[in-house]
């Protein structure tokens, strides 16, 4: 993966990662910061609700449905979050991960500030958008005052005056490749488009209007600690500009706050790993997931009805759930390829659970592609009749199968919500067994070692 960020020189304490419910935005989170060289360790909601983040500078949670990672918390881990952000601890999210901290609740409110209303937001639109910076601010050193960053699917903030708070970026214009939906926006700037007929048709807001001047991130002011909160995912693989302005964050909140100033938090070690060692004999049952996973995906491919965008993520019809779909054949192949490297590495003999878990997964996959399958051919029919959005009543027969699958709210639930749980707790037992060494190497080399933190 190229990043500008290859000769940052980190010597800072690891990074804190919340991990629950990141699924993939997680995994390009950690390969992002692996590439920059910033060594982190990944924290469950339950570590924090434990305390565990008293021995850190700076916390990063990826993106992910903020919902999810509410519940994941509880409420002491909000108050033990709460209680590291007002110490002086650093703060950045990105999307899911920025809602998290917003008002009202279901959100956390950390901070007294609100998503804008669906019906007044751009709600599907993807890939760079150009953005202005504030020069000056230590986050935009040695970058340009606007640069391409990239964006999927965000929220936006309903932005308002707070104290001790500021845009850090505004939405300046979009790139060559955003995208509103289904339309390449390259392929429209030139037309002229009727954006009020064109969003009757689609039944979503299209015209990119509604973002430019908008906040894409602001900075907060939470007691001693500071909040970075970012619809942008500055930890896109690839995205050089947006992996450096990452890597300057980090630093940012790292070097400022009371927290900064505490021998405390100098060298924190990563929590160990479980008690659920993964297991060699779990390889076979984790390759049958794999296939019915990468077997569907084949079957996505085979009826039109969605392509690799880029390594990590599907683009599909318009009516899908395609981002459930693309997360699961992503976060399985990793799985797979960790498990197999913990076989490989002789990490074998693991307990029952585990084991168990992994059989039950194969069992969920399986179930979950069979029934998807029958979904996806019912929807590329119903498409032939008119618009087909994910949610709402389309016939009793795709209804029926999309809540059995997914539950009704764009928050997945149902199977769905079981097998990506499933894969996420599974996924989080093996990189802890694999980064465990690297995370007590970096400790070993002596704090400020430039050596990037490889698995």
């Amino acid at each position: 993966m190229s990043t500008a960020g290859s000769d940052i020189q980190w010597d800072r304490p690891p990074v804190a990662i919340l991990w629950d419910q990141s699924l993939v935005w997680g995994l390009i989170c950690i390969d992002t910061l692996e590439a920059l060289g910033i060594p982190h360790h990944l924290l469950s909601g339950r570590d924090v609700a434990e305390g565990a983040l008293d021995s850190y500078r700076v916390l990063l949670v990826p993106g992910g449905w903020a919902t999810h990672k509410v519940r994941a918390l509880g409420e002491t881990g909000r108050q033990r979050l709460l209680k590291f952000i007002t110490g002086g601890g650093g703060y950045i999210g990105f999307c899911g991960g920025a809602g998290m901290v917003l008002s009202p609740s279901p959100s956390l409110g950390i901070v007294p500030l609100e998503r804008m209303a669906l019906s007044e937001r751009l709600p599907n639109a993807s890939g760079h958008v150009v953005v202005r910076g504030i020069p000056g601010h230590p986050a935009w050193a040695g970058l340009p005052e606007t640069l391409p960053l990239s964006i999927w699917w965000p929220s936006q903030f309903a932005w308002h005056p707070l104290p001790q708070s500021f845009p850090l970026a505004t939405y300046l214009s979009p790139g060559e490749d955003f995208t509103l939906a289904d339309l390449s926006y390259s392929d429209l700037k030139h037309l002229d488009v009727p954006w009020r007929e064109w969003e009757s048709a689609y039944g979503i807001n299209l015209n990119p209007v509604r973002i430019l001047g908008q906040p894409a991130m602001v900075e907060i002011r939470r007691g001693k600690g500071k909040l970075i909160l970012s619809y942008p995912h500055l930890e896109t693989p690839g995205d050089a500009m947006g992996n450096r302005l990452l890597a300057n964050i980090l630093a940012y909140l790292g070097d400022s706050g009371g927290r900064s100033r505490s021998a405390a938090v100098s060298h924190p070690r990563p929590p160990g790993p479980s008690s659920r060692r993964p297991s060699a004999d779990a390889v076979p049952w984790l390759r049958a997931s794999l296939e019915a996973v990468e077997s569907l995906i084949r079957f996505g491919e085979r009826n039109l009805l969605w392509s690799w965008r880029n390594p990590w993520l599907l683009q599909w019809r318009r009516g899908l759930r395609g981002l459930e779909y693309s997360m699961l054949a992503v976060v399985m192949r990793r799985v797979f390829e960790e498990a197999r490297s913990c076989a490989v590495d002789g990490d074998g003999e693991g307990d029952g659970s585990w084991l168990e878990s992994t059989r039950r997964l194969e069992r969920d996959a399986r179930d979950f592609c069979r029934l998807a399958a029958r979904l996806l051919i019912e929807e590329k029919v119903a498409i032939q009749g008119g618009q087909l959005s994910k949610l709402g009543s389309v016939n009793p027969t795709v209804d029926r199968l999309r809540r059995e699958l997914f539950g009704g709210k764009m928050s997945h639930s149902g199977l769905c919500g079981t097998l990506l749980d499933r894969l996420d707790r599974i996924l989080l037992d093996l990189l802890r067994h694999s980064r465990t060494a690297a995370g007590n190497d970096w400790l070993e080399r002596g704090h400020g070692s430039q050596k990037p933190w490889n698995p």
